[in-house]
């Protein structure tokens, strides 16, 4: 009652009062640690946590440079989002990392605003990472004081801006082109060069979106993830201005360029996939193919065309416009046939290759290559009572297979059919460059432990390297047909064949020789002990699965060809 009593007759706060500590408390909400500064970055008043940004109370703060509980290599950074304060009046939160009074190094969100009532302050708010947008410090990041290079920019774009849209962002990709730096900076002092280098990474991760949403593509070219309150002609500005500061001088021009998709039918996932698929390509363009000239017009032509690959792969995929065909494997010493490749064709499209390889670049390959294993195991069920009914390889991406959800979408798939499940022989594909083979491996020992057999394909092409064949633990491997075909008339084609085919021996896998088209071809594979081929001496793909099912084991020669009744 004495509690109450005193609480009851407590005099009452003045209404200024009660605003100021309601707006405090608002802040408290979303942030760990109150500053104002003044636009040198002076702290002038603090209030929260300290953050171990001082040994003493948080009020010990005050007095001090904010420059001087930032790590040094973000520095720069800093400054740019302060004039960013400064200049838009707000900046939503990013990433910066702080230096503690032990020396040690942590990520947080510095954000802010200004008041136009208290001109010269600026209020900072800062959250530790352990708050409720945590999450935002996980995955990709870039190292204190760098901007995310090529890889990692191409690796989160995706996401960023599915969750930019998700959330109602208005965010913008701009690419940027900066023709000649690398070779300006290589003939710069030292000094000079680091104080580029330094501003244009400071600059453009602090326009970025969260601050870690800028990367360098290659060394002239960038990519920026950002809000709608950014334009072209004003990076270009602040790109110029960073280099004549520092003494530089450019011999090309800088033009950059925000990519749009306004106007377009895709979804978010799918729009963002064009997007990625526009920045790999500009990132990889060799010289000629973007100058100052033609970037306009060469990103919004590769980002149309992109738009309208993946609109039209979309619709394949969700119409099934696509078929199946069979090539038998044949066991050369009996001439029966030990299993069947499943290969895709497209309707209207000549080569599957290039539509593959757009479906890996885009990402589409996932969604594609999980239809095309429901599609043959439709196909095995519908001859399951076959007596002959043969295994079937299916080709899988290991893009596909690199896929977090892949082994859950996989036993989704295939769960529904059984124990005809394992009647498939998983064919992995490397188009794509594999950067973690111990990765891919664990996959591969998975899918082998409940009864699926793993065949490496195109052993000895460029992407598919000796470093695949050691690392991973697969039972088939398919020897490249170039080097089949070319070593009757070559000595280095016949020494890499030799050379593959011993170390895949050693390695205890079993081989299976492709194109094979004459029959010199299948003599040499019998020579050098390789048990299975593949190729038109043995039949051509074909959509009559049922032939096979039905009278597969029988074989007749006719003109020097061995042909399938």
């Amino acid at each position: 009652m004495a509690e109450a009593t005193r609480a009851a007759v407590a005099p009452a706060r003045p209404a200024s009062f009660r605003e100021r500590d309601r707006f405090v408390g608002f802040a408290f909400a979303a942030a760990d640690l109150l500053i104002e500064t003044d636009e040198r970055g002076t702290i002038l008043f603090s209030a929260g946590a300290r953050c171990r940004l001082t040994p003493g109370d948080v009020g010990s703060l005050v007095g001090v440079s904010l420059f001087d509980v930032v790590a040094s290599t973000d520095r720069k950074y800093v400054q740019v989002l302060l004039d960013r304060v400064v200049e838009k009046t707000r900046i939503k939160p990013a990433r910066v990392v702080f230096q503690a009074h032990d020396g040690h190094r942590f990520p947080a969100l510095l954000g802010g605003c200004r008041l136009e009532s208290c001109p010269g302050s600026l209020f900072l708010t800062v959250q530790l990472a352990s708050g409720p947008r945590a999450h935002e410090f996980s995955g990709t990041a870039p190292a204190a004081g760098q901007m995310l290079d090529g890889h990692s920019f191409v690796t989160i774009l995706e996401d960023r801006i599915v969750r930019a849209r998700e959330k109602g962002l208005d965010h913008g990709l701009t690419l940027l082109l900066v023709e000649g730096l690398q070779a300006m900076v290589d003939t710069l002092p030292e000094g000079q060069a680091t104080e580029v280098k330094q501003g244009i990474d400071a600059y453009l991760r602090g326009i970025s979106a969260d601050g870690d949403s800028a990367g360098q593509l290659a060394s002239d070219r960038f990519g920026i993830v950002h809000a709608s309150d950014i334009d072209s002609q004003e990076v270009q500005t602040h790109i110029a201005r960073i280099i004549q500061e520092a003494g530089g001088e450019l011999e090309g021009g800088i033009r950059a360029w925000e990519l749009d998709m306004a106007g377009s039918q895709l979804d978010a996932t799918d729009a963002a996939r064009a997007l990625v698929y526009t920045v790999q390509a500009f990132a990889s363009a060799q010289g000629g193919e973007f100058t100052i000239s033609s970037l306009e017009d060469g990103a919004k032509r590769m980002l149309s065309d992109a738009v309208d690959r993946i609109g039209r792969m979309r619709a394949t995929i969700e119409k099934r416009e696509f078929f199946v065909v069979y090539q038998p494997i044949v066991e050369l010493a009996t001439h029966d046939v030990h299993h069947l490749e499943a290969l895709t064709r497209v309707e209207g499209m000549p080569s599957p290759a290039d539509f593959i390889t757009f479906a890996e670049d885009v990402g589409l390959i996932y969604d594609f290559d999980l239809l095309l294993c429901q599609s043959v195991l439709d196909t095995l069920k519908a001859f399951r009572l076959e007596p002959k009914l043969p295994d079937v390889a299916i080709n899988l991406s290991a893009k596909t297979l690199m896929s977090p959800l892949f082994l859950q979408q996989f036993n989704a798939v295939t769960e529904p059919y059984g124990d005809l499940a394992r009647k498939l022989l998983l064919e992995v594909t490397e188009t794509v460059v594999v950067t973690d083979i111990a990765k891919l491996n664990d996959v591969l020992q998975k899918l082998r432990r409940v009864g699926y057999r793993i065949c490496l394909d195109d052993v000895g092409s460029g992407s598919t390297s000796f470093q695949s064949l050691y690392g991973l633990q697969v039972d088939f491997a398919k020897i490249d047909g170039k080097f089949v075909k070319g070593a009757s008339g070559s000595q280095r084609d016949m020494a890499m064949l030799r050379s593959m085919v011993d170390v895949c021996h050693q390695l205890g896998l079993q081989l299976i020789g492709e194109q094979v088209e004459e029959p010199d071809h299948a003599k040499l594979l019998e020579e050098l002990n390789v048990p299975y081929a593949q190729g038109w001496l043995y039949g051509r793909p074909s959509r009559d699965f049922g032939y096979f099912a039905k009278d597969w084991s029988k074989m007749a020669r006719k003109g020097g060809k061995i042909l399938l009744k």
